[in-house]
């Protein structure tokens, strides 16, 4: 005869686990940009070898526009590199990420960058961008 497994409330749990993760997860770190490159983005490399680049992105307000830098490492900074240039619509979705040093002068300088976990071409190459035949 097969046994059944019986659940009591007295050994049910109903309080959320506690580790790291969970306490985390009270925040969001989320952003998401569609804009244009305002200049085409240069391929550098890591001391490790990983690929990276940091291109400035723009967004029109009604008013003014707004300029982002994102960082985009790996395949996305080559891929960056490789097929879009200024000008090219794209969307952008990544975290919020500031960084602080001390600068040649003595001062401390900081900036927010967004990190990049997807980008994604919104527009086709422009005639500017076109291989030369």
């Amino acid at each position: 005869m097969p046994s059944t497994k019986t659940t009591t409330k007295a050994n049910r749990t109903d309080t959320a686990p506690t580790n790291d993760r969970t306490a985390r997860s009270d925040s969001v770190n989320q952003v998401i940009l569609i804009g244009r490159f305002v200049a085409t983005p240069e391929l550098r490399h890591t001391a490790s070898g990983k690929s990276v680049t940091t291109a400035r992105v723009a967004t029109n307000g009604r008013t003014s526009a707004e300029f982002h830098d994102v960082v985009l490492w790996g395949q996305m900074a080559e891929f960056a590199c490789t097929h879009l240039g200024k000008g090219r619509l794209v969307y952008v979705e990544g975290r919020l990420q500031s960084r602080q040093w001390q600068a040649t002068d003595g001062s401390t300088r900081r900036s927010v960058e967004i990190v990049a976990n997807r980008l994604q071409a919104l527009s086709t190459k422009s005639a500017s961008e076109a291989p030369a035949a």
